[in-house]
């Protein structure tokens, strides 16, 4: 047995070992005494694969003419397996191959195995018979190699090639573009025309357009495109198609409407509805939907019927600019041409109807359709969760779970996202352990969910754990985790974690920015603030409304308001977002009267206020003591603005009553508003009747908060000094007396002060700053200077 090792190829030799040959029948030709080697008939995938029995498996060749034709015949059929198998009988049954005349039809077969290990052996094969001096051969392995993604080894092979030819370059270039290398693609294109001199045809220009449409290089495609014209190829339908996408996905419009208009009008081209459909899915794509609609308008004057393909790219029109009217005039194509039950159309079709907001509509197609499959159930689930129908999604997830069992990626992102924000944490790990069953789990997009759904749930322990097994972190991973540990009030570990983010050179957004804003407003931090202001300044990310709102509110928050002034001054787009931002920081810093101003200027500006709005508004009247402007705006959003008061309307409302002593007006409309009371709302009318020396009815109102919190210790508090500010200390001590037989503890209170970029926190009762003696010093000469300015201080001991 002679196995054939050829001494200069660079590639793997035939040795036993390698393929494991001890169960292999051995077939050597005897003019050559070259080898290849396939399993016994029984296990051989060739023979199990083939289409029909082997065509002379039971009798010899007639001629050695035959046989060609045959595999050539084969192979131009498509009955790859057949044309290897008549190879092995000729070689069985001794027939000389030195005349054989189809050896790239014969590698042809091989490479459609797409088996390196097979396309390796005929390379051997057809080196040890010398056939690779003809540069069709040659070029047949090439494409075998590319078949079985071989970069490296097609590579060598083009390299050490003696002579090229124009196939040659197109297999290179064909094969770096489709294994997604597109730059060492236009790479070989442009050695190949700049270099070597070798004009391309219509096969190299594919697909080096193709290239630049996958990276958007304007330049590049325009030098294709000037390559195309000089060849005369920009009549072929097939590169014009190509031209106007790669255009239209590099953002120039123009130049794709040039190259549309300049064959538009030639009868042999004007009726290909493909040339249409890139077109029209460009417009789309590039947002210039009635540019969209007047080239389908116009396709259908010049008589030329339109595809599944263009059915599709309207409906995705209809689903971008949210136009219900004309989706529904292209609903009615479908039954027209005969679409009806095309599966792309109907999962567009339902797509469109649910992403307008027609659901029952949507869900009807969906009902009713005999085609439902894994895209269309994703588009249905995704499509309510995205709109917030959470239980809906989860409820159609079930549904399928019983029709059709396994999900992909995509339902498994929506399904997570409806537990995220119906905080569904047992079912969120029910899903866990589903993606974790089928092997998503490690996916950036299941994961960044679940990073997401673990941080909605305050679980930031697992939120982490799911982060860091994630293969691949991208920005949203990041940002759900940066957000979690924001929304967690974990200010250090956030931070930390935008740092980290920024070490494994993930770059921020406008979403992560937003989050750390959040985290300085936590703090109050002014320097960090700042730093923060000034890297989104450096990258280029201050431009947003999102980020410009967090900076007015994260300025505000850390007592800069005039910062937060100038910057929506300067805001080019303001949202209500916007003005709400502005005018609950003007509120907090008892600029009252320009925030009454900043209020009339929303109106004038055409956005309507909300319920945020009205709650700033009536903060700021209560904190200033203005009743009457109070009651003006709380009638107001009733009357001029149509909202319906909520919980957080009526508690500023009896905090304003309250603070200038209406304390039986604040009990009346606590007991009449439509919405059921919580202890804030009972806590500020009890903290008013402390101040305005209102036992009874703070009697009244303590028993109304224990009963909707019994452990609340803060309230109990407060009772337990007001009763000794009316100088009943028995009271008092009895209500710290149940404090302490119910087990519960208050915390102490904390601040924190920023001093020359440094942080200096305390906490009740702690000595253990730095300078804790002397700043107790200064607390009891300030205590000695205010009693002797009148001031007899209160001193409650807890």
């Amino acid at each position: 047995m002679v196995f054939v090792r050829p001494l200069k190829s660079p590639f793997l030799p035939l040795y036993s070992e390698k393929f494991n040959i001890s169960n292999h029948v051995t077939v050597t030709s005897s003019v050559s005494s070259c080898s290849l080697k396939f399993q016994k008939s029984e296990d051989n995938p060739i023979q199990k694969r083939s289409s029909k029995p082997l065509l002379t498996e039971n009798k010899p060749l007639v001629s050695f003419s035959a046989a060609n034709n045959v595999i050539r015949g084969c192979v131009e059929d498509g009955l790859f397996d057949d044309a290897i198998g008549v190879y092995l009988k000729m070689l069985v049954d001794g027939v000389p191959v030195e005349g054989f005349r189809y050896f790239p039809c014969l590698i042809k077969a091989f490479g459609e195995l797409c088996d390196l290990d097979k396309g390796r052996q005929i390379h051997g094969h057809v080196l040890k018979l010398g056939v690779l001096d003809d540069v069709s051969a040659v070029n047949s392995l090439l494409n075998v190699y590319w078949k079985c993604g071989a970069v490296e080894d097609a590579l060598q092979m083009f390299e050490k090639m003696p002579d090229v030819d124009l196939v040659s370059w197109n297999t290179m270039i064909t094969g770096f573009q489709k294994s997604m290398d597109y730059i060492r693609s236009l790479m070989f294109f442009r050695s190949m025309v700049w270099e070597f001199g070798i004009y391309p045809n219509r096969v190299a220009c594919v697909s080096s357009i193709l290239s630049c449409s996958s990276l958007q290089l304007l330049t590049h495609g325009r030098e294709v495109h000037g390559v195309v014209v000089k060849t005369g190829l920009d009549v072929d339908e097939f590169l014009v198609s190509s031209l106007v996408e790669m255009y239209m996905k590099c953002g120039s419009i123009r130049n794709a409407e040039n190259v549309f208009n300049s064959i538009v009008d030639k009868g042999s081209i004007r009726g290909n509805a493909v040339i249409w459909n890139v077109m029209i899915s460009g417009y789309v794509s590039n947002v210039c939907f009635a540019m969209a609609s007047m080239l389908f308008i116009k396709m259908m004057v010049y008589g030329i019927k339109p595809d599944y393909s263009t059915m599709v790219s309207l409906f995705s029109l209809c689903s971008e600019s949210l136009n219900i009217e004309f989706g529904k005039q292209i609903h009615g194509f479908i039954f027209k041409f005969g679409f009806k039950n095309n599966v792309r159309i109907e999962t567009a079709l339902l797509d469109m109807y649910l992403k307008c907001g027609y659901m029952e509509n949507g869900l009807k197609i969906f009902r009713r359709s005999q085609n439902r499959n894994l895209v269309m159930w994703g588009a249905v689930i995704s499509n309510y969760s995205q709109i917030g129908c959470s239980t809906k999604a989860l409820e159609l997830f079930y549904e399928y779970e019983m029709e059709d069992g396994l999900a992909d990626s995509g339902i498994l992102v929506a399904v997570l996202r409806a537990c995220s924000s119906l905080i569904l944490k047992p079912e969120g790990m029910q899903i866990h352990g589903l993606a974790t069953k089928l092997g998503f789990v490690s996916e950036v997009f299941v994961g960044s969910a679940l990073v997401d759904l673990y941080a909605k749930c305050r679980n930031m322990e697992c939120s982490k754990k799911v982060f860091l097994r994630l293969s691949q972190r991208d920005i949203v991973s990041w940002n759900a985790l940066i957000c979690g540990y924001a929304q967690d009030e974990s200010a250090d570990e956030a931070l930390k974690a935008f740092r980290d983010m920024q070490l494994e050179e993930v770059r921020p957004n406008t979403v992560t920015t937003a989050c750390i804003l959040s985290v300085c407003a936590q703090l109050s931090v002014m320097s960090l603030c700042k730093e923060v202001h000034g890297y989104l300044i450096h990258q280029g990310l201050q431009t947003t409304v999102l980020v410009n709102n967090s900076l007015i509110a994260t300025y505000a928050k850390c007592g800069d308001i005039n910062s937060s002034l100038h910057i929506f001054e300067k805001m080019a787009e303001r949202n209500d977002v916007s003005w709400n931002s502005i005018i609950l920081g003007m509120g907090m810093h008892s600029r009252t009267d320009e925030m009454i101003v900043l209020l009339d200027k929303m109106v004038a500006s055409g956005i309507k206020p909300d319920h945020l709005t009205f709650t700033a508004i009536l903060s700021a009247c209560s904190h200033a003591g203005r009743v009457d402007e109070g009651r003006k705006y709380f009638k107001s959003m009733v009357e001029d603005f149509n909202l319906k008061p909520e919980l957080e309307q009526y508690t500023c409302m009896v905090d304003l009553l309250g603070r200038v002593g209406h304390l039986n007006q604040a009990y009346d409309l606590i007991m009449a508003m439509p919405c059921t009371p919580d202890d804030r709302i009972w806590g500020s009318l009890l903290g008013s009747c402390k101040s305005h020396g209102d036992e009874m009815l703070a009697a009244i109102v303590a028993d109304h908060i224990f009963k909707l919190d019994p452990s609340s210790v803060g309230y109990r508090v407060l009772l337990a000094n007001l009763y000794e500010t009316f100088g009943k200390g028995r009271e008092g001590s009895k209500v710290r007396s149940e404090i302490k037989d119910m087990g519960l503890k208050k915390k102490p209170g904390c601040s924190w002060i920023e001093v020359d970029n440094n942080f200096h926190i305390f906490t009740a009762g702690d000595r253990s700053h730095s300078q804790s003696d002397e700043i107790y010093a200064a607390v009891e000469s300030l205590t000695i200077e205010i009693q002797r300015a009148g001031y007899i201080p209160q001193i409650y001991w807890w």
